[in-house]
């Protein structure tokens, strides 16, 4: 069950600095919601923190109803929404299609997209091996961009490279001590402190809040003022509330 979570964060990371895996849809830049809602009790078990709000938040921002709605149908209808918007902006006919049928479609458009930037070759590859060089090269480039040897390291390794490298990074810039800290418990505290210096800023009492509390209370009664000063959770969006969901 860790494992579960230490892939799902890792694949947050990595999405964050634009490295997608394979079999990941375009629509990933837009709502990772079914997997996280999925996966929501593991994470509170294991101390991650997350706020059902954003999936609303979401859901407002793409003019879909919330009203009387669960969490499992509100997020269904903001990943097939978001699959649409992002096949609207590619060009790609949504007319027919069903959900995952028009995801396969843009996902492949956006690795065809970024072979051409890497000089890789599209014709007569199958999508799945297409996506599977892409990625590949992408992981590559990263780690070269970093300092990170990528010799003898298979995809799996260099990928956890890339996510030690961000995440010791984080966590020397909140002043966290790395020494003698996994991964996943690396992590945690990242986000812990960042939920508690959101509260500090946006001047939310913290006294007798657990860190889930303060979170929800950010995204349910701060969300415009925490966007605005670039805290957790909505750090980099300028506004933008699809760019950092999966953070």
């Amino acid at each position: 069950m860790k494992k579960v979570l230490f892939a799902v964060l890792l694949t947050g990371f990595l999405i964050g600095i634009g490295l997608h895996a394979p079999g990941e849809t375009a629509a990933s830049d837009h709502v990772h919601v079914m997997k996280d809602k999925q996966d929501q009790n593991k994470k509170h078990e294991y101390g991650f923190y997350n706020s059902e709000a954003l999936i609303k938040m979401r859901a407002e921002e793409l003019g879909i109803e919330t009203k009387n709605k669960d969490m499992e149908t509100l997020a269904k209808e903001v990943y097939e929404a978001s699959i649409k918007k992002a096949a609207d902006e590619m060009g790609i006919k949504t007319e027919g299609k069903d959900t995952e049928k028009l995801a396969k479609e843009v996902h492949h458009e956006k690795v065809k997209q970024k072979a051409k930037e890497l000089g890789i070759k599209t014709e007569g590859k199958e999508p799945d091996e297409l996506a599977k060089e892409v990625y590949e090269a992408r992981l590559k480039q990263k780690a070269e961009e970093l300092g990170i040897s990528t010799k003898g390291k298979d995809v799996e390794s260099l990928k956890h490279s890339i996510f030690k490298h961000y995440i010791n990074k984080e966590a020397d810039k909140l002043g966290i001590e790395t020494e003698g800290k996994d991964d996943y418990a690396l992590a945690k505290e990242i986000q812990e402190t960042k939920i508690m210096q959101a509260a500090e800023k946006l001047g939310i009492g913290t006294e007798g809040k657990n860190p889930q509390q303060i979170l929800n209370e950010i995204v349910n009664d701060h969300a415009e003022e925490a966007k605005r000063l670039n805290v957790f959770p909505f750090e980099g969006m300028k506004g933008n509330f699809h760019k950092g969901l999966h953070h």
